[in-house]
């Protein structure tokens, strides 16, 4: 259900997603924008930065099973 993530440009931003362990947009305090994973260096955007551990550009506001807090 990732239909609302605009200009995915690269594969690895693909495979990267499909990777990453039941990626989905976050209900709980549990979120990519606050994983130890999360890298907001990468990517100009606020609400995307990218996944240290799937290798792909993921949004603040989504989380995956592989969360691991600072």
């Amino acid at each position: 259900e990732m239909n609302h993530v605009a200009n995915v440009k690269s594969w690895n931003f693909l495979k990267g997603k499909k990777d990453a362990p039941n990626y989905r947009k976050a209900t709980g305090p549990k979120k990519c924008g606050n994983c130890k994973a999360w890298d907001s260096s990468r990517t100009k955007d606020p609400m995307t930065g990218y996944c240290k551990m799937y290798d792909f550009n993921c949004r603040a506001d989504h989380t995956c099973d592989a969360w691991v807090g600072k």
